[in-house]
């Protein structure tokens, strides 16, 4: 069967947001079609006991709210660091960890109270000194559960494992004998199956595509999600399916929308009176004519270092897709997607279609649509459906693309 998941987000906890209600994310989930959404900052002692109280296992390792259908999958995100012997900086690299139940979450706790580590706030540090050390820690990590799964973050993001800020080769640089327990890697915002797949240490790998979301808004709630084959509904069949390649699907951000998929510095910047962007011909010292501060190599960029073209890619299914949410916005030319004409589209839609997944996977959009939402609003529909969208500019240094539908040329 296929389940629609989306396994990377946070809590008001992790900061710049603030509490979410897990009423709030079951009932945007339910709108979006997303089956089983990851928690969010479980291993941060206010965030555990919450989820504890508010939640009832419901299938084997995953859980949900009284009464309701929207399940929830204990996970976290964690930045580890270590100082590697051949780079100048420390490594620093953010990781989803998923956990079959409440028990994990505890030894893992307690791992990080042997290892001195701070455990204040949702999106906790797991320092080292040294490579060994970090890799000790991994497999301990790793032993606490047979289930327990460790997934690489946003790979080709600055904070991720193959980022800019990194500059790593290969996986090993930083995994070392650990590196055989990595099945899987998230693809980010920035970057898609296509930028990855020849890149020689991910191409065996599991692509998973997540939201990573800080809020429960309907344009970042399964903004990124995956479509797993699954024997059925449990913690354990998901890990399955992940660990053994069993991807029908990835929803993906086009990486021109993602924050930092070229390089480049915004216009805010200290000693900038506006934005200058690189499409080609990045300065090599990647230090910025403008305001003579290093810019961090965009995503793009990033990944044609790391790619060898003579690997021929497998055959990945996935899609480029935009919330229908933004997309209703711009088809009424509203930069707001909390307008009421926005929401009263939407509602209409979703009184039609079960979800917005089944509308993205419709064939059927034209005739269920017409007449009861404007045509120019379904003809945007279906241009984003057909892949027929832009971002110009496209994201960098922290910024988001500038979207255009259809008539762009």
């Amino acid at each position: 069967m296929k389940l629609a998941v989306d396994l990377h987000s946070h809590s008001g906890y992790a900061g710049g947001v603030g509490q979410i209600e897990l009423t709030e994310v079951s009932r945007t989930m339910k709108l979006k079609g997303i089956d089983v959404f990851g928690s969010g900052d479980c291993i941060f002692p206010p965030r555990t006991e919450e989820l504890k109280h508010e939640l009832k296992e419901v299938e084997s390792g995953l859980f949900a709210l009284p009464g309701d259908k929207s399940k929830f999958l204990l996970q976290t995100e964690v930045i580890l660091t270590t100082k590697l012997a051949h780079k100048k900086n420390k490594t620093i690299a953010h990781h989803i960890i998923l956990f079959p139940d409440f028990e994990s979450i505890y030894k893992m706790q307690a791992l990080m109270n042997k290892w001195g580590m701070k455990n204040t706030i949702g999106r906790p540090f797991i320092t080292s000194n040294y490579q060994k050390e970090l890799e000790d820690q991994l497999f301990e990590i790793h032993n606490i559960h047979s289930l327990l799964e460790i997934i690489p973050a946003h790979v080709m993001t600055p904070d991720g494992i193959f980022g800019s800020k990194n500059n790593l080769d290969e996986l090993s640089e930083f995994y070392g004998s650990f590196l055989p327990n990595i099945k899987a890697i998230e693809t980010g915002l920035s970057a898609d199956p296509k930028m990855l797949e020849k890149i020689p240490d991910l191409a065996e790998l599991t692509f998973i595509s997540n939201s990573d979301c800080h809020s429960a808004a309907l344009n970042r709630i399964g903004r990124e999600f995956t479509i797993l084959e699954v024997d059925q509904v449990s913690y354990k069949s998901i890990i399955q399916a992940i660990r053994q390649n069993q991807v029908n699907m990835t929803a993906e951000f086009n990486p021109a929308e993602g924050k930092y998929y070229l390089t480049g510095h915004r216009s805010n910047r200290k000693g900038h009176s506006s934005e200058i962007i690189f499409s080609n011909k990045i300065p090599q010292d990647l230090i910025c004519p403008v305001c003579n501060k290093k810019m961090n190599l965009g995503v793009r960029e990033r990944t044609i270092q790391l790619q060898d073209n003579s690997i021929i890619p497998t055959t990945r299914k996935y899609m480029h897709l935009i919330p229908l949410i933004e997309v209703l916005a711009a088809s009424q030319n509203l930069k707001s997607i909390t307008s009421n004409k926005v929401r009263r589209i939407f509602d209409i839609i979703m009184n039609i279609f079960p979800s917005e997944i089944a509308l993205w996977q419709s064939d059927s959009i034209q005739v269920m649509l017409d007449k009861r939402v404007p045509q120019k609003t379904i003809n945007q529909i279906l241009a984003v459906q057909q892949g027929d969208f832009v971002f110009q500019p496209p994201g960098f240094d922290g910024i988001y693309g500038n979207l255009i539908i259809g008539d762009y040329k």
